[in-house]
């Protein structure tokens, strides 16, 4: 047996691994925003937890696999092997010895509901008075080793600081844990009812940094310090007075400002003002675009002498297609790396983003909502989200159950010491309403009228809009006509299929001038579109709803279908952005192309326009032009005053009284996550991938050469409604799906 024991197949020793993961945690431990007195007993036990994490690697058998000598160990676990050692050198306590026992396995299953590849095996576990054959074979492999360990755990001992156990006599031995520790089960023998909720909630914290600490330290990275968020500049401008007042807010806050007034700004001077001592930021956003672009923002900026505000190395990027914008990103810069160095590089920043790196996030709801719920890797917001600073950006866009939920949150962790600011362009009122009854009365902060700067953009009349009888196809030639005279010319229709078909009208007349862009392209053709948007604009761009998240456009004019008047806002916003040019002409259709309602929200009524949509249509023709931002606000009022009705109201309940959130204290389990979680965040935006098959040749090239982002960056998302009358031309059997189905970089994927 070759005496140099390994942690890795890359030949790291386990003493070598273990020095790594201590200084990883060590910088953690120094980062959590917690009184001393809590910080240090955490230490304590965590320092304890990574120092013997992996001495059961020392089994012969184990050692065996890693040296390529044999394929597998039969499914034996060296967590129980060094649980089992870690109990024979001083009093250990229940959240140590949970710790090392889980940092790759959750708690054994309960044979029911739980149990298979993620969870311990009971068989191995050597609790006091029970018999364990397997576990006594492990020991025998792992005390013949016992020789060549010596050398590692003096090493070890050395690098966690207690070289007085360096020389005391050890073994293996039964886990002095109670069977309730172990037990998912709800009754009185299981975890919840019978350890108190304060051991359980310790045991977790001290998991999650170690599994945290073991990661980073797997990846040789040690946390920088917290950073000092005032030692930035977040505004090369003269505050306005709003955002002054938002610099000076301390505490929870609602913020609503014009689209253009510089929100953005005034939530981060809140966030300035806000951050406690080594707390951490989490900012949120509902899409993914939206949250790709504040991520450039905030982070690497949008070229090299256009740096963000924050830094890229205190800025992390937070979703389920991460890796995949990042590599986007590093791709449109154009430097020396390979595309294999590129896709490494994009995926050690997707999982540093995962662990607690940066002290600064960009995610959706649903990366905060996933550790609420006790997803995988919930046990890190015990030690992150304790006065961190939440700003909610265009929170009127969230899904009612989704608001629910985040207020459910925001009310738990306020009692965390967590600090919120919820903004939006068009907040109405009813929302206010429900962010304070949950919250209690914090203040509201909007451009003051009577101050001047403030003034100037409640004031600003960037648009002149018309409410036009009929349809985009039944007006095109109106629409072609005054779109010749323009120098770019926005169209915003509800449906894939009618944009495309405008496309085609349009550019039989405009040629390249007219481009395209919805959501049925794959990311490498959007992301080739999207950057060719930057100027100058094309002639005439037909778009669908994607034109509302975040893109940062400033057309002449538009020409819109029907919609409700918080995603109306939206699609104006991007018309004359700045305001620097006399109103723009937006004209708003009564009726859309497609007979398919896509804001229809009235159970039994799939085919009837949604209520708000005409009350939208009727308040904005009763508003006088030009229009200023302030009308379009109290436009949002009157036609959202009835608030949550019906299933809305329904689902924004079920959210806000959710029990894993209202019961934490009942419900919380450590060493295990809940399963359902991860499958529900990830498939909220009702979309299925799939490969059109004039790209499968392309697809299978790239898989080849290892570039598995850009050969993901082929697919195209598709809603998994459409999916039933789909199925004829979908090969369900390959993998990825493939359709029959033609796709072109002009038009995208045409169903």
């Amino acid at each position: 047996m070759n005496e140099e024991l390994l942690a890795k197949g890359t030949g790291e020793t386990i003493s070598q691994h273990t020095e790594w993961c201590l200084k990883a945690g060590k910088a953690l431990l120094d980062s959590l925003p917690l009184p001393e007195e809590q910080r240090q007993r955490i230490a304590e036990d965590v320092l304890f937890a990574l120092a013997v994490h992996d001495v059961g690697k020392a089994a012969s058998g184990f050692q065996r696999v890693l040296h390529g000598e044999q394929k597998d160990w039969a499914g034996r676990r060296h967590e129980v092997l060094s649980a089992s050692f870690g109990s024979t050198l001083t009093a250990i306590s229940p959240a140590v010895l949970l710790a090392i026992l889980t940092h790759h396995k959750g708690l054994p299953g309960d044979g029911i509901t739980v149990s298979g590849f993620g969870c311990l095996p009971w068989e191995q576990m050597p609790l006091e008075g029970c018999i364990c054959p397997v576990w006594e074979e492990m020991a025998i492999e792992w005390r013949g080793n016992a020789e060549s360990f010596t050398k590692e755990w003096e090493q070890i001992c050395t690098a966690w600081g207690k070289n007085e156990l360096s020389n005391v006599p050890f073994d293996l031995t039964f886990l002095p844990l109670r069977p309730a520790w172990l037990s998912r089960g709800s009754g009185r023998t299981g975890q919840r009812r019978a350890i108190p909720f304060g051991e359980r909630l310790h045991a977790s914290m001290v998991r999650g940094l170690t599994v945290a600490a073991d990661h980073l330290g797997s990846a040789h990275r040690v946390p920088a310090p917290i950073p000092d968020l005032k030692a930035f500049s977040v505004s090369k401008h003269e505050a306005r007075p709003f955002q002054t007042t938002a610099a000076q807010t301390q505490g929870s806050a609602i913020l609503r400002a014009p689209t253009g007034s510089g929100k953005t700004e005034a939530a981060l001077l809140w966030a300035q003002q806000n951050q406690a001592p080594k707390g951490r930021v989490f900012y949120v956003l509902p899409y993914t675009a939206s949250i790709n672009a504040m991520y450039r923002r905030l982070g690497p900026g949008s070229a090299p002498d256009k740096p963000g505000v924050f830094g890229p190395d205190n800025v992390g990027l937070l979703h389920s297609r991460a890796t995949a914008a990042l590599y986007a990103m590093m791709e449109a810069k154009e430097d020396d790396c390979s595309r294999l160095d590129r896709q490494e590089n994009a995926k050690a920043l997707t999982s540093l983003a995962r662990e607690m790196w940066f002290p600064i996030r960009v995610c959706t709801p649903h990366q905060v909502l996933r550790y609420m719920l006790r997803g995988k890797g919930w046990e890190a917001m015990l030690a992150e989200f304790p006065n961190a600073s939440f700003i909610f950006d265009e929170v009127h866009a969230y899904d009612p159950r989704v608001v629910g939920l985040t207020l459910a949150t925001a009310k738990r962790l306020a009692g965390w010491g967590a600090r919120f600011l919820f903004l939006s362009a068009t907040l109405p009122n009813f929302l206010t309403a429900l962010i304070r009854q949950t919250l209690g009365e914090i203040p509201v902060i909007v451009p003051d009228e009577m101050q001047r700067k403030d003034r100037e953009i409640l004031d600003r009349k960037r648009h002149s809009l018309e409410v036009r009888t009929g349809t985009l196809i039944e007006n095109l030639e109106a629409i072609i006509e005054a779109a010749e005279s323009c120098p770019s010319t926005l169209i915003v229709c509800n449906h894939v299929g009618t944009a495309q078909s405008l496309f085609d009208k349009l550019s039989s007349r405009f040629g390249n001038a007219c481009a395209l862009l919805h959501g049925r392209f794959n990311q490498e053709d959007r992301n080739s579109i999207e950057a060719k948007l930057a100027s100058p604009l094309p002639k005439v761009f037909v778009a669908t709803q994607v034109v509302e998240v975040s893109l940062d456009l400033d057309f002449y004019q538009a020409f819109l279908e029907p919609a409700p008047i918080d995603a109306l806002v939206q699609r104006i916003g991007r018309v004359n952005r700045t305001g620097m040019r006399d109103p723009a002409t937006v004209v708003l259709f009564t009726d859309q192309v497609n007979r398919y309602h896509l804001y229809c929200r009235c159970p039994g009524n799939s085919h009837m326009p949604d209520c708000r949509v005409e009350r939208s249509i009727q308040e904005l023709r009763t508003i006088p032009n030009p229009i200023s931002e302030s009308d379009l606000v109290d436009v949002a009022n009157r036609v959202y005053s009835d608030g949550y009705i019906g299933d809305e109201r329904q689902a924004f309940d079920e959210g806000l009284n959710h029990p894993d959130i209202v019961q934490l204290e009942q419900r919380l389990l450590a060493g295990a996550h809940q399963e359902w979680v991860e499958q529900v965040i990830e498939s909220t935006d009702g979309t299925v991938e799939v490969l059109p098959k004039s790209l499968k040749q392309d697809y299978e090239a790239r898989r080849r050469e290892g570039l598995w982002i850009g050969a993901n960056a082929l697919l195209v998302p598709v809603r998994a409604r459409s999916l039933g009358w789909l199925r004829p031309r979908v090969d369900t059997s390959a993998d990825p799906w493939v359709i029959d189905a033609e796709y072109s970089k002009l038009r995208g994927l045409c169903l």
